[in-house]
């Protein structure tokens, strides 16, 4: 009806000027999810994500994500995430790998790159410690400006992680042509495959084209004892999901 139409609006226009609002006024929050070595049991690394501060509470990513991006806001969010992460790590004294993900609209700005380096000099960050994260959704469409943005990075001894590996044929294809550090194997596949012939052997398979390259394995979605135990008996290097630790504020724990 003509009511819904003028109230989709209306919810969009007050989203808009909330997330707007948030970002100029730095309400970000990062949150941080431990990955634990699964040989070991320790927390090694944290994977990163971004809460907004708004007078309704706190939205996560899939709220204004997509609302940042059309505001053509989200390079400016994606910096000071990391300004707040890495002011963090500083007063804290982290030492773990972070796992950051970008947006690939913040790719396309020439200054986004001198930007990152200068916010690592600036909190004496240990550019080996932060891991950018590739997600084959969102990075598809631009292969070869994202084999760029890795270059330069890498060369900076900035590491990489490809999302959700095995979700797609690409990822195997940017295995074979990015300088890889991490997999992190698509949760779907983890969390089926204690009771799933087929995604244990697809689990396999990725594991051992993961061990051909010399790559970290990182388990998502690990939500109970059971996908624990199996990833451990694999030989899989990381594991990350609720039943080992959810997001919150707190880095230390």
């Amino acid at each position: 009806t003509q009511k819904d139409i003028i109230d989709v609006f209306k919810t969009l226009s007050e989203k808009t000027f909330i997330v707007s609002n948030a970002i100029e006024e730095k309400k970000i929050t990062p949150y941080f999810q431990p990955i634990i070595n699964i040989k070991t049991g320790e927390i090694e690394c944290c994977e990163v994500f971004s809460r907004m501060e708004t007078d309704k509470g706190i939205l996560n990513a899939r709220e204004f994500i997509e609302v940042a991006e059309r505001l053509g806001a989200i390079s400016k969010l994606d910096l000071i995430l990391m300004e707040k992460v890495f002011e963090k790590v500083k007063v804290e004294g982290y030492k773990g790998y972070l796992f950051i993900n970008l947006s690939t609209k913040s790719l396309i700005l020439s200054e986004f790159i001198p930007n990152i380096l200068k916010l690592a000099r600036q909190y004496d960050i240990d550019n080996s410690k932060v891991v950018f994260e590739i997600t084959e959704r969102d990075t598809v469409k631009n292969i070869s400006l994202l084999e760029k943005f890795v270059d330069n990075l890498k060369f900076k001894g900035f590491g990489f992680s490809i999302d959700d590996f095995g979700s797609g044929l690409s990822s195997f294809h940017y295995v074979k042509r990015f300088p890889i550090d991490f997999v992190k194997i698509d949760g779907d596949f983890i969390r089926s495959m204690v009771r799933s012939e087929k995604d244990m052997a697809i689990v396999k398979t990725m594991l051992v084209l993961a061990k051909e390259f010399n790559i970290k394995t990182v388990a998502e979605y690990v939500e109970n004892k059971d996908i624990l135990d199996a990833i451990k008996a694999l030989g899989i290097d990381y594991g990350q999901g609720y039943y080992i630790g959810t997001p919150s504020p707190d880095l230390k724990n």
